[in-house]
Parts: C-alpha cells; structure tokens; sequence
C-alpha cells in the first residue's frame, strides 16, 4: 500500500512539472510603480536647500543641451525622426536611427527640458550607458533625500532603498539626473536629464513638498489619444532598443494585438482594476481568442503608474518575471497598449522569416 502511495504521489507530481512545463500563456505578477507617485504631501517645515555640496553642471556632452534652444540640438543631431506628445506638455523628440545612438529629447516652447540617452554611443557625461554601478559609485555621492526649489517652493524627493539599487538621482547645480541601472547586470541602461521644473512635474519619487503643488495639466481628450498613442510608438521602441541591449532580436508590431493591448489598458483605467484578468473580457487567453490570433506561445506584461514610457521599461526589466517576458528570444511579434497611467505588452511567438536587428 505504501508503494502504491508513493507511486500515485509520484505520478501526480510528473504531471504537475508537464502541466505548468506546457503553458502557453504567461501572466506575471502585477507590477505598480514604486513610491506613492500622485500622492505627494504638504509639509511646512522643509527648508530651502543650503546649495552646500551641490556638484558644478557637467560642461560637456548631452546634459549641456538641458535649458537651451532646440537650434542647439537641430545643429549637432538634425531634425528628429519624428514627435511625439506627453503628459507634462513638452513634445518628445525622437532620434531613433540605431540603438547606439538612441534617444529622446524633451522640448517645450522650443526650449529642451530633459535629455534621456538610452544609446552606449551617446555622450551622456558624467555618466555613460553601459558603465557598472561600483564604477558609477565611486565618483558619485549617492543621497537618500534631494530637494527642489522653484520660486518660493520647495520639493523633497526620498529616494527608497529600492530605488537606490536602479533608479538613481543625482543633483546638479540647476540639473538632475535620474540613473536607470539593470539590477540583473549591474550596469547603467540609461540616463536621464532634466531641469528642475520638469523633475519635480514627473514627481518619480515619494515627495514632499511646502508652497505650490505643481502639477501638469489636464489634458482634453483629444490630448489624451494623441497622449496615449505617443506613449505606445515609445514603449513599442523602447521594448526592441532593450531587447538589442541585451542580444535578443527585436519583435514585430502586431496591429492586432496591438488592439488587444490597448483594450486592456483602456479597460483598466475605465473600470478601475489592475489585473491580467478583465472583469468583463476575461484572461489573455480568452482575449487573444476573442480577437482570432493565433499563436504558440503568448506572454503579457503590465504596469501601472508609471508616468511615461521609459519608467515603465525600466520597472520590468528590474522585474524577475516581467524580464524574462521582455527579453524573451522565443517572442516574435508585439502589441502594446496605454491608457492614461496603465500600460499593457502583449507578446506571441510565431514563425516569422528574416527577423531584422533593429541595427540593420
């Protein structure tokens, strides 16, 4: 009897390895942004910031570009690939010709508010995509707490301990930096520059603030589809310049799935639920069926809270689950969806022939 029992415990457990070995579908943990973003509290005794410590602006390489015309970038990098729109009303420039020399630059009133370099190539000094966290730390003092003035106001970002280990900030005489670094390789992905106004409406951090609340504004309608469009072209480019990073080929865009995305996206924010399954239309698999796509294999990615594009790449690829999803070599086709502060991947493999590198 014994022997019978070890047997059918046994078989019950091969079954279980095949069983979950044999899934098509893969729906991670939810994955919201760190902090409490949105929900930033009034505090009157902060101080000013003394300025003591305070490290020189860099006087060379892209973060100089931060504060001036948008001539100076048009002079060094010609006209942009295209524009794309944002929440916080600046416009992104998009310089997409190679992963090398990818980047965004933020532009309002023809003035540039932020440069975010994702490209090795790119001359992002003090810092440089590519170089490790124990190098970085030994020329930078890393705070915990960093302080914002604008006018009479001030702003304190506490940066947690998990945002010590991949979301740096550093600041600079009138300048900050924000340091996305691949826990998993412990190098700098990409960097982040912006002026002082912009840092404190993206609010990536806990804040705590005394004097005005600054926050953008709310868009119309019309705004808020060119908005969520805009952040979907940036995640679907932003998804295949860190699958090049990391020696994964890149995916193709599925207008399909593409819907399929956003139609989660959308229904999360309508609905008010964050979840892989949809109240009304079911898991991916009942999605993915609904809309007749055929695949072999599926995978779906989704965030939350994240104010724009890059913040959300950057959370999954610091995901255990949501990367291997992201960086996945069996995936071959793409769909991305984002509505307001919701964002969605919707992954499938299929045969695909001559796959191009987005480097080609």
């Amino acid at each position: 009897m014994k022997v019978l029992v070890r047997i059918l415990i046994f078989l019950a457990i091969i079954l279980t390895v095949i069983f979950y070995s044999d899934q098509t579908i893969q729906e991670n943990e939810l994955l919201e942004a760190p902090g409490s973003r949105g929900q930033a509290l009034p505090q009157e005794n902060l101080s000013p910031p003394s300025g003591e410590g305070t490290i020189p602006r860099p006087e060379k390489g892209l973060s100089t570009l931060v504060g001036q015309n948008t001539k100076e970038i048009i002079n060094s990098f010609g006209e942009p690939n295209r524009i794309e729109a944002s929440a916080f009303g600046y416009d992104w420039w998009v310089y997409n010709d190679s992963i090398t020399n990818y980047m965004l630059i933020g532009v309002m009133n023809d003035t540039i508010t932020q440069v975010y370099i994702a490209g090795e190539d790119l001359d992002a000094f003090p810092y440089q995509v590519g170089q490790t966290i124990d190098d970085l730390y030994r020329f930078t003092i890393i705070e915990s707490e960093i302080s914002v003035q604008l006018d009479s106001s001030v702003y304190t970002f506490t940066i947690n301990d998990v945002d010590m280990k991949n979301r740096l900030l550093v600041k600079f005489n009138g300048l900050y930096a924000q340091i996305y670094v691949d826990e998993e390789d412990g190098k700098v992905e990409a960097i982040r520059f912006t002026d002082p106004r912009t840092t404190v409406l993206h609010q990536p951090y806990e804040m705590t603030y005394k004097g005005d609340y600054l926050a953008p504004d709310v868009p119309s309608t019309y705004e808020q589809k060119a908005i969520n469009e805009s952040n979907e072209r940036l995640l679907f480019d932003l998804t295949n310049v860190f699958r090049v990073k990391h020696s994964v080929d890149t995916v193709v865009e599925d207008e399909d799935l593409h819907m399929v995305a956003r139609k989660h996206s959308e229904d999360m924010a309508m609905e008010n639920y964050f979840s892989h399954e949809s109240p009304d239309f079911g898991d991916l698999e009942n999605r993915l069926e609904e809309s007749q796509i055929v695949y072999e294999s599926a995978a779906e990615n989704i965030g939350s809270n994240y104010y724009d594009s890059a913040e959300v790449v950057h959370g999954w690829l610091n995901s255990m689950d949501h990367r291997k999803v992201l960086l996945k070599t069996d995936f071959t086709h793409l769909g991305v969806g984002t509505f307001g502060k919701y964002y969605t991947q919707n992954f499938v493999e299929r045969e695909v022939l001559n796959r191009k590198n987005i480097n080609e």
